[in-house]
């Protein structure tokens, strides 16, 4: 953490020029690269750490800096396959199951087998946190040039415009910046080490977002964000097949809506 960040942090958080520093990097002895920065206002005093910290969101602690973290007030949003994201899965799976949501949410019927398949720990997939605890997930689908955005927000958080405000400042960061797609490759040398880190900067033309025709909040989502619905055909419908002892097919009717770079 270079010292241009630190100060910036102070200030951006109104942090007291007093302020006093420890540090928590889980080595007895040696340099260390510290990148997080956690703060208790009430004894204003700020603590460096070294990867994940037990001190997030407890005792009146509040993280201020981790690498790729993004900051919407009481929000903190981490990439998906990051350590602050370990466990989204699992909790994403068990609250869209009490919710009743699975269904509605992905078009086909609930079945094991369709659980089995969740795995959020994916590129450009992200948890989404408040005080420490998982409210939902937001996730990119497609190539450089159109993204599709899928957001899911746990049933005790709705209707509160968490999932607006993220989808927002997401839009700005992808038109803007970019988004940062990571994933590991073998070492074709076949030497140590035996995967290499591989990334690479998605900046898309525009995102186009799929909904489904009954999901009114969703819809409503769209607009607040500044999506247009695409009104170039009459109606669209998404063919699934389900994979349960029936075999059953069907078809679902959605609303597709976009926004363009411009």
């Amino acid at each position: 953490m270079t010292m241009e960040i630190l100060c910036r942090i102070i200030e951006e958080n109104n942090i007291l020029k007093d302020v006093h520093f420890m540090s928590d990097s889980g080595w007895e002895c040696g340099p260390t690269e510290m990148d997080g920065l956690y703060y208790h206002r009430e004894s204003n005093t700020i603590v460096f750490t070294q990867g994940d910290s037990s001190q997030q969101a407890s005792d009146g602690w509040e993280i201020l800096y981790m690498p790729e973290l993004i900051k919407l007030e009481e929000l903190e949003v981490y990439p998906a396959d990051s350590g602050a994201s370990y466990g989204v899965t699992e909790a994403f799976k068990k609250e869209i199951k009490a919710a009743g949501d699975f269904e509605s949410y992905y078009g086909i019927p609930e079945t094991d087998d369709a659980y089995s398949n969740i795995d959020l720990r994916r590129p450009l997939f992200y948890c989404i946190k408040r005080k420490g605890k998982f409210i939902g997930y937001i996730g990119f689908h497609g190539d450089e040039n159109v993204l599709e955005p899928e957001i899911y927000i746990f049933e005790g958080y709705r209707h509160r415009g968490y999932g607006i405000r993220v989808l927002k400042k997401f839009m700005d960061i992808v038109f803007e910046d970019g988004l940062t797609k990571r994933w590991w490759e073998k070492n074709k040398e076949d030497k140590l080490p035996k995967y290499i880190c591989k990334k690479k900067t998605i900046v898309p033309s525009k995102i186009v977002s799929t909904v489904r025709v009954e999901n009114i909040y969703a819809r409503q989502m769209m607009r607040s964000c500044g999506f247009t619905e695409n009104r170039n055909v009459a109606a669209q419908f998404v063919a699934f097949t389900a994979k349960d002892d029936e075999g059953d097919s069907g078809f679902i009717e959605v609303m597709e809506y976009q926004i363009a770079k411009e």
